[in-house]
C-alpha cells in the first residue's frame, strides 16, 4: 500500500534536528537571505506548507493553497478566476453563504451568477456557455451527490472550470479530481481537522491555478495561521481511521432511525432510498457522516428536543468526531427564503445529523428517549 492509498502521511522531518512531528513556525517573518523563501508569513510559512503537502497527497493534485476559513477558500478562489462579464452556475443546495457570496457580491461586481435548482440534471441543463461551475460533492443538507464526471465533461466542453466543494465527501470518500474536477475545496474545519477547535481551508489543483489563486491569497490576507496548521496536521494523522469509524456509524444510525416510530424522511447518500443512490453506490468508497431526517409532530420551539439529549451535542458545525445536531432552519441555512427551503426540502421538522465516532447504538438511542 503506497502513501496516497494509506492516507496516513508521516511528517517531513526538517534539519537540523530532524523531529518526527513537523514544528509550529511562529514567526511573522525570516532572517535575509536565508528566508527569502518565506520573507513574511502572510505570505508563506513552513508549517502551513507541511499542510499543503500533505493535502496533495490526500487529494492527489500538484498544488494546494491554505486559508484562514472554507469560506476564505471558496471567495479568495472565485475573486482569482472570475472577471467581469464573467458567468459562475452553483445550485441552491451549496452552503447558503457560497451562493449568497455569488448572487449578492460577485453580482455587484458584474459577474454574471446562477443559482439552479438541486440535482445534476437541473446542473447539466444550466451549463450553456463558458462558465465557472462551483457543486458541492455531497450537498448541505439536501445530501444530493452529484455526477461530477457528467459535469465536468459539460463543463470542459464550453472551456469553464469545475470547482468541487468535496468537505462532506472528503479525500477518503472520493477524490474529485479523478472525475475530471479543476479545483478541490474543502473546509477544513469539519472532517479534515476532525475535533471542532480550528477554522480553515483549502483549495488544490494544477500547479498553474494554484498559483494565481495563492496570489490573490497573498494580497488580500486570507492566510492560515502556523497554529492552526499544526493542529490540522495532527486531525489528518487519524483522518482515515475516523473516517471509517464515520462511515459505518452513518449507515447504521440512518437505517434504525427509519425504524423508530415519530422520524420520517430519513435522507442519507447510503440509503437504497436516496434518490441518487446508485451514482453513490458506484463512486462513492464511503457515505460519509451526514444525514437529515424529520420528527413528526414536533412541538412551536425546534430546539425542546436538544434540551433533552443526552450525548448528541447541538451546534451549528458538523465533521468532528462528537455527533452534533443542528435545526438548518433557524442555523446553517437561516438566511435562504422561505420559498428556497421549501425547494430544499427544509422546514421545522428538520434535522441534521453529523455522526462521531461514539457507539452507534447509544446515538440512536439518545434521539428515540427524545421522543
Amino acid at each position: 500500500m503506497n502513501e496516497t492509498e494509506d492516507h496516513v502521511i508521516n511528517d517531513s522531518a526538517l534539519p537540523p534536528n530532524y523531529p518526527i512531528t513537523f514544528p509550529i513556525f511562529q514567526t511573522s517573518s525570516y532572517i535575509f537571505p536565508e528566508g527569502k523563501k518565506y520573507r513574511y508569513s502572510r505570505e508563506a510559512n513552513p508549517t502551513v506548507e507541511e499542510l499543503e503537502r500533505q493535502i496533495n497527497i490526500l487529494e492527489k493534485t500538484e498544488r494546494s493553497v491554505c486559508f484562514s476559513s472554507g469560506m476564505g477558500a471558496i471567495t479568495t478562489t472565485l475573486l482569482s478566476i472570475l472577471r467581469p462579464g464573467d458567468k459562475v452556475v452553483t445550485t441552491l443546495d451549496t452552503f447558503a453563504r457560497s451562493s449568497r457570496f455569488i448572487r449578492d457580491f460577485l453580482g455587484s461586481w458584474g459577474i454574471r451568477g446562477e443559482v439552479t435548482s438541486p440535482g445534476t440534471e437541473s446542473l447539466l441543463n444550466s451549463i450553456t456557455e463558458k462558465s465557472v461551475v462551483l457543486v458541492e460533492t455531497i450537498s448541505n443538507p439536501s445530501l444530493r451527490v452529484y455526477d461530477l464526471r457528467k459535469i465536468a465533461e459539460k463543463v470542459h466542453s464550453f472551456g469553464g472550470i469545475l470547482i468541487c466543494d468535496s468537505t462532506f465527501a472528503t479525500p477518503e470518500n472520493i477524490n474529485p479530481v479523478d472525475y475530471g474536477a479543476d479545483i478541490v475545496i474543502h473546509s477544513l474545519s469539519k472532517f479534515i481537522s476532525g475535533h471542532n477547535d480550528i477554522i480553515g481551508g483549502s483549495a488544490s489543483g494544477s500547479s498553474e491555478t494554484m498559483d494565481r489563486i495563492d496570489l490573490t491569497r497573498r494580497t488580500i490576507g486570507t492566510n492560515m495561521d502556523p497554529n492552526t496548521a499544526y493542529q490540522i496536521i495532527r486531525g489528518i494523522k487519524t483522518l482515515q481511521l475516523r473516517m471509517k469509524e464515520i462511515n459505518k456509524n452513518g449507515i447504521s444510525v440512518a437505517r434504525n432511525l427509519c425504524s423508530i416510530n415519530g422520524i420520517e424522511n430519513v435522507n442519507y447518500p447510503g440509503l437504497e432510498s436516496h434518490q441518487d443512490f446508485g451514482y453513490s453506490r458506484d463512486n462513492l468508497r464511503g457515505y460519509g457522516g451526514v444525514l437529515t431526517f424529520k420528527i413528526k409532530n414536533i412541538q412551536k420551539d425546534p430546539y425542546n428536543i436538544f434540551r433533552s439529549m443526552k450525548r448528541i451535542r447541538p451546534a451549528n458545525t458538523l465533521g468532528g468526531v462528537n455527533t452534533i445536531i443542528a435545526h438548518p432552519k433557524t442555523m446553517s441555512h437561516r438566511s435562504l427564503t422561505d420559498e428556497e427551503m421549501k425547494i430544499l426540502g427544509i422546514d421545522d421538522m428538520t434535522y441534521r445529523l453529523s455522526v462521531g465516532i461514539e457507539d452507534a447504538e447509544s446515538l440512536v438511542d439518545d434521539i428515540r428517549n427524545c421522543l
